[in-house]
C-alpha cells in the first residue's frame, strides 16, 4: 500500500479540519497515512510515525499550513527525495498546491494522475563556522538592530561587485515571489534556472538586481560600522550571525532539488494572478 505523510502546522485555524478531510480521502483511496509522533494525539487518525523517520518511510509528503511551513518541509522532503504537497491553511499560499476547497483532487494521487515540478536549492556554506544550509527561497545577507547600512562584498568567479545598502537577496525562481519581489527584484518562473541577486534598499540609485547563472558560485562578505551586527537568515527560519571576517559562499546544491506534486493544471502565471495580482 503507498503511504503518505501528513505534516501539519496546528497553529493554522483550519488545520485540523483539513487533516480529517485529507486523510479520509486518502485513505478511500487506498493511501496508508503516517503523521508524525509529536502531533497524532491530535487527531488519533491513520498511523503514527517517528518524526525523524516519518519522511523516509512515506511515498509522498503532504504538508498542511502556509508557506513557511511548506518551504521547511519541501526541504526536509528534498533530503529523502520524496515529491512534496502543499495544502493552504494560511494566507497567500503561493506554493500551496491545493486549497481546502479542493482535497478531493487527493484520490488522484495513487492513480499517479499528478505532474512533478523541480524547484532548485541554494547551499549557504560558512566555512568558518563550519555551517551549512540548504534554501529553497533565499539567503539573505543583512544587519542586526542598528540603523547603520552595511558595506557588502561580491564575488562572482572573481569578478568583483560590491553594494552599500541594508542588505542583499539571493534567491532562487522559486523566492522571486517572496522577499526578493517585495525588495524590487523581478518575478521569475520555477523554469528558468537562475540566482537573483537583490539589493535590500541600496544606497544608490543604480543598484538594481542581477540574474546569475544556476551554475554561479557567489562569495558574500560584508562590514557594518560602529558595532553594526551582520546576519545571514535562511528562507527566513534561521539566522546565523557572522563574524567581520566571516564569508558565505552560495552556489546550487549539487544535486538535490524539490520536487512539487500538481494535481491542477494551473500554470505559474495563473497561479501568480490569483494569489499575488
Amino acid at each position: 500500500m503507498p503511504t503518505a505523510a501528513i505534516i501539519p502546522n496546528l497553529d493554522k485555524a483550519h488545520t485540523r479540519d483539513v487533516v480529517d478531510r485529507a486523510v479520509k480521502i486518502l485513505e478511500t483511496a487506498g493511501v496508508g497515512c503516517l503523521l508524525p509522533a509529536s502531533v497524532y494525539s491530535s487527531f488519533s487518525l491513520g498511523t503514527s510515525c517517528g518524526d525523524e523517520q516519518i519522511y523516509a518511510q512515506a511515498d509522498w509528503v503532504i504538508c498542511i499550513g502556509g508557506d513557511g511551513t511548506i518551504l521547511h518541509t519541501a526541504k526536509r522532503a528534498a533530503m529523502e527525495d520524496k515529491p512534496v504537497l502543499g495544502i493552504n491553511a494560511g494566507r497567500v499560499g503561493f506554493m500551496a498546491g491545493l486549497e481546502k476547497d479542493e482535497l478531493e483532487k487527493l484520490a488522484l494521487l495513487p492513480a499517479g494522475r499528478y505532474e512533478l515540478e523541480t524547484r532548485m536549492l541554494l547551499q549557504a556554506d560558512v566555512p568558518a563556522q563550519r555551517k551549512t544550509f540548504y534554501c529553497l527561497n533565499d539567503a539573505v545577507l543583512s544587519k542586526g538592530a542598528l540603523a547603520r547600512m552595511i558595506d557588502i562584498s561580491v564575488d562572482v568567479g572573481g569578478e568583483q561587485l560590491s553594494y552599500r545598502a541594508d542588505g542583499l537577496i539571493a534567491a532562487t525562481p522559486s523566492g522571486s515571489t517572496a522577499y526578493s519581489m517585495s525588495a524590487g527584484g523581478p518575478i521569475l518562473d520555477p523554469s528558468i534556472e537562475s540566482i537573483i541577486l537583490t539589493p535590500i534598499c541600496p544606497h544608490s540609485l543604480f543598484s538594481r538586481s542581477i540574474l546569475l547563472s544556476a551554475g554561479a558560485r557567489i562569495l558574500l562578505s560584508a562590514a557594518g560600522s560602529g558595532g553594526t551586527e551582520v546576519y545571514l537568515s535562511v528562507d527566513g527560519e534561521e539566522a546565523c550571525p557572522l563574524s567581520p571576517d566571516a564569508a558565505v559562499e552560495i552556489r546550487r546544491a549539487g544535486d538535490r532539488s524539490v520536487s512539487m506534486i500538481k494535481l491542477k493544471r494551473d500554470s505559474f502565471y495563473q497561479t501568480l494572478s490569483r494569489k499575488l495580482m
